[in-house]
């Protein structure tokens, strides 16, 4: 009875409360940010800023979409199935020639990951490669460092095969390779390696590149994105330990260890000269430069949002 009584009286008893009211739950805006690649540290920045809550406190519920082989990230973007897709400068540019309507906000990676793997002591320079060179036949890249050093009928080109074991077996070959695979993987089976940046050869397209549509690139959620991005990545050049910990959980290939030689190499190519994330019109200019000079016909002008 004395029960009854009290939840009567709490009932009909009006709620005093000398506090502010509470305030309404702001609403987060979803961004789906697809991936053109397995989760690995090359999107390390993006994850951290996720992980950490540093796209919730702008505002926005980023979903990071792994890729993966022939994943049309690009296309994803032009048909609205994604808001941020990642990329590389130069096939922004080619698709952008092809008509798709996207803009680069935000680049992971200020220089090309991309160049030529060699064993150790040398070459030391793209000059001094005198093959055979396993080389993605007819790729901008191959077409433009062949073109530049006039390897034709010099260099042999030989055809990748998506492992290193034909360099392992070749002391006097080099192959195509990104600074962030291929070196780890023969570093990891004792080989003693070098790396000739594709910098050096002057081809530099960004990558990890974040690029929207280009109808989206004034609106506030896209400042807000590349932002957060921007101090997810620095945070992650010094402390990558939360990310890195979420890229080994999806993709345990990454484990026992492999994962550090990985970051360790990619640094520099992250921070640039320019700063982490810069993105600038003189570049895409000169990458139209260097793919007109090989039959790509592009332009550079309207694909950045220069930050």
């Amino acid at each position: 009875m004395l029960l009854s009584s009290l939840l009567f009286a709490c009932a009909e008893s009006p709620v005093v409360s000398d506090g502010p009211a509470p305030q309404p739950v702001p609403t987060l805006k979803p961004v789906q940010l697809a991936l053109n690649w397995y989760p690995e540290p090359e999107f390390g920045g993006f994850y951290d800023a996720a992980l950490r809550g540093l796209y919730r406190d702008a505002g926005l519920e980023v979903t990071v979409v792994p890729g993966g082989p022939g994943v049309p990230v690009l296309e994803l973007l032009a048909a609205g199935r994604v808001d941020v897709a990642i990329t590389g400068a130069d096939d922004l540019l080619v698709r952008r020639a092809k008509g798709l309507d996207a803009v680069a906000v935000y680049a992971g990676f200020q220089d090309s990951p991309v160049g030529l793997l060699v064993h150790a002591p040398g070459p030391a320079r793209y000059e001094d490669v005198v093959g055979p060179v396993a080389a993605e036949a007819g790729s901008p890249f191959q077409q433009f460092v062949w073109a530049r050093y006039a390897w034709e009928g010099k260099v042999e080109l030989v055809p990748t095969t998506g492992t290193i074991a034909p360099f392992m077996a070749n002391p006097a070959s080099a192959q195509q390779a990104y600074v962030t695979s291929e070196p780890c993987l023969a570093e990891a089976q004792g080989a003693s390696v070098g790396f000739l940046p594709a910098k050096e050869a002057g081809w530099n397209p960004y990558a990890s590149l974040a690029v929207v549509r280009g109808g989206e690139k004034a609106e506030g959620w896209v400042g807000k994105f590349v932002s957060a991005s921007q101090a997810g990545w620095e945070h992650y050049l010094v402390d990558p330990a939360v990310a890195n910990a979420e890229i080994v959980k999806l993709d345990p290939e990454l484990g026992g260890g492999k994962i550090d030689c990985v970051v360790a190499r990619q640094a520099a190519y992250v921070r640039g000269t320019a700063g982490v994330g810069r993105v600038e019109g003189a570049r895409f200019v000169e990458l139209a430069e260097a793919l007109n000079s090989v039959g790509v016909v592009v332009s550079g002008e309207g694909a950045y949002l220069e930050r």
